[in-house]
């Protein structure tokens, strides 16, 4: 687990309000977008990434020449879901956390059965695990993300507002791919705005 220690693999704690120590910052932006940014470090940022191209991949790879390079990529963003789900369960310090720990490891079995369903397309299990664990992933993403609106809000905290705000999109597009899979490209356009918004809100460092 020592890769998990390393310094890219820490994160700050996700909490639903500022602890007593930072109160008398949350006027300075600056800190709140730091602090903000600690709490969505780019090894987390970078997972996000590769599971939303695992799901557009997915999507359309079905019989198409591409298919086994789209079962291998679900494979991997599978095995990156599931050791950053540990890493959270594993070194969080609050009920937010182990949230997000839960939704990791819920995409990485959903991933996992999607890289079999492509390879071995036809097998009714794959369904019954993918849909399932997608949908503890959405809800886990509408909680954070309504957590994240709830305290940006309450602190006047505008980065804090629009992470969480795509949080909840980002959360309800997979919810609704789910229970409207004809909806699923207008869902996945969505999902792609709110992580991108996410994304440039949280900037590169």
């Amino acid at each position: 687990m020592k890769i998990l220690q390393s310094p890219s693999w820490q994160f700050a704690p996700r909490r639903w309000a500022a602890p007593a120590d930072e109160q008398r910052r949350l006027d300075d932006k600056e800190h709140n977008l730091e602090q903000l940014r600690s709490e969505h470090p780019l090894v987390s940022r970078a997972v996000e990434v590769m599971q939303m191209g695992s799901w557009i991949a997915a999507s359309q790879a079905q019989g198409s020449p591409w298919t086994e390079a789209s079962a291998g990529f679900s494979g991997l963003t599978s095995v990156a879901s599931a050791a950053w789900g540990i890493n959270k369960l594993a070194n969080g310090q609050s009920t937010l956390d182990r949230v997000e720990g839960l939704g990791h490891l819920a995409l990485s079995a959903a991933y996992g059965a999607d890289a079999v369903g492509l390879m071995r397309p036809g097998q009714a299990w794959v369904q019954q695990v993918s849909n399932p664990t997608s949908a503890v992933a959405a809800g886990c993403e509408i909680l954070l993300g309504g957590a994240d609106l709830v305290r940006g809000l309450r602190e006047d905290n505008q980065a804090r507002v629009w992470t969480g705000a795509a949080g909840i999109l980002s959360g309800a597009a997979l919810a609704t791919s789910l229970v409207a899979p004809g909806a699923t490209g207008f869902a996945q356009a969505v999902a792609i705005m709110s992580m991108a918004a996410r994304q440039s809100v949280l900037g590169a460092r």
